[in-house]
């Protein structure tokens, strides 16, 4: 007896086989074009990821500087305004004290004028005076006394303009009241008097 197998199931067996063969390589190109995708994808995020990480890392690092900057800017302005109140502490007594300075100022002028006017009195008055000045200057206050010297808006308050022909224009030729400073800061403008042009 003859064994014969039949073609049918031979090219059965064999399109089982090609197929499984194809099943096979489909998957594998399947496996293979994932892990491709999977690749670039990883790529992608890790590209993202790290663009995204250096704008962040940029970010913060603008951030910080214009934290430094502001953080030095206020310790300037701290230092200053500490600078300044030392500085301009006696300001408010300054101020009150310089009624006294223009009384003085006032009695001297009188007693210097006068006929008759007791001179040991004078003496004392002046010593004073010059006490009372030294002991402010010390504090950093000086006298605005502009006389002869040209006008200066910063300084000098304008309270009369007159013609002169021995002065130039804008030249402080009389002080009703003299100014002060403080430290450098004008505390009480001058009160002056200031030439103007002759008219025609």
């Amino acid at each position: 007896m003859t064994d014969e197998t039949s073609p049918e199931k031979d090219d059965v067996t064999k399109d089982t086989a090609d197929a499984s063969v194809a099943d096979e390589k489909a998957e594998n190109e399947s496996a293979e074009t994932n892990e491709i995708v999977q690749e670039v994808a990883a790529r992608s995020v890790d590209t993202d990821d790290s663009a995204s990480t250096e704008t962040q890392l940029e970010e913060l690092k603008e951030a910080l500087l214009r934290s430094q900057a502001d953080l030095q800017n206020s310790r300037r302005r701290a230092d200053r305004d500490i600078e300044n109140a030392h500085k301009y502490a006696v300001e408010k007594f300054v101020k009150d004290l310089l009624a006294v300075l223009d009384s003085m100022d006032r009695a001297l002028e009188i007693a210097t004028t006068s006929d008759g006017f007791d001179v040991a009195m004078l003496e004392g008055t002046q010593m004073t005076h010059k006490l009372l000045l030294d002991t402010i200057s010390k504090h950093g206050v000086e006298p605005i006394d502009p006389i002869g010297e040209a006008f200066d808006p910063q300084q000098h308050q304008a309270m009369s303009m007159v013609e002169s022909v021995d002065h130039e224009p804008n030249t402080v030729m009389g002080v009703m009241q003299k100014g002060y400073k403080l430290e450098g800061r004008v505390i009480r403008a001058a009160m002056v008097v200031v030439t103007k042009t002759k008219a025609d």
